[in-house]
């Protein structure tokens, strides 16, 4: 491998790291829906999908017409891939940082904000205005914690309005500084120099991988 193929496959999933490890190492939670959560990873992984799928399947012959433009095509396409695949996602509402019982009383706090009469019912909060259920799903860590809407998205207003009440009462939550954020920036960290580092010492070689690549 190449260090222009090693620095597109590598740089979007460092950033991706030192984006979410920082985050962790704050004193406050991570709240994010389903939706936002997948396309960070997304683009994370589009520099993987780069010199994987997109090599695999490049269109030779349209690149020999229309050279570099080719690529915007299939950005675009992998783009409308990524958005397919989150329409077809469950809604969920996610929190990195919080035990299990805070995370409860935070989702209940924000359901009551939106529907008066919502409850939790053993794993299910139920906004009956809303014709709302979400399911306690499990992440598999006692910081990390989700929740996924059960049945078909009928409300969206409801669930949109859900969405900005959860955001809004983690911004009124503290907690402690996660271990694992300092875990992932430190890989953010390892993964950007041994991305970087190649292309730094020789730039020229850098730059004709770099119009190799474009240009196949």
């Amino acid at each position: 491998m190449s260090s222009i193929h090693l620095a597109i496959a590598a740089v979007p999933v460092a950033v991706y790291l030192l984006l979410i490890g920082g985050l962790r190492l704050r004193k406050r939670p991570l709240l994010t829906t389903g939706w936002r959560d997948m396309l960070a990873l997304g683009i994370a992984s589009s520099g993987l999908m780069a010199i994987g799928p997109m090599q695999l399947f490049f269109p030779t012959q349209a690149a020999a017409r229309w050279q570099g433009w080719v690529w915007i095509a299939l950005l675009l396409l992998y783009v409308l891939g990524l958005v397919l695949v989150l329409i077809s996602c469950k809604p969920r509402l996610i929190a990195y940082g919080l035990d299990e019982v805070v995370f409860r009383k935070l989702l209940h706090d924000a359901a009551l904000s939106v529907d008066p009469q919502s409850n939790w019912n053993g794993d299910v909060l139920s906004l009956p205005s809303c014709g709302l259920q979400l399911v306690n799903e499990p992440s598999g860590t006692s910081r990390v914690h989700q929740v996924v809407l059960v049945g078909l998205l009928d409300n969206l207003q409801g669930w949109l309005a859900m969405e900005r009440a959860f955001v809004k009462a983690g911004a009124s939550t503290s907690c402690a500084p996660s271990a694992a954020g300092g875990a992932l920036v430190l890989s953010g960290l390892l993964l950007l120099a041994i991305a970087l580092l190649p292309m730094l010492s020789d730039p020229n070689e850098a730059l004709a991988q770099l119009r190799r690549f474009l240009q196949r």
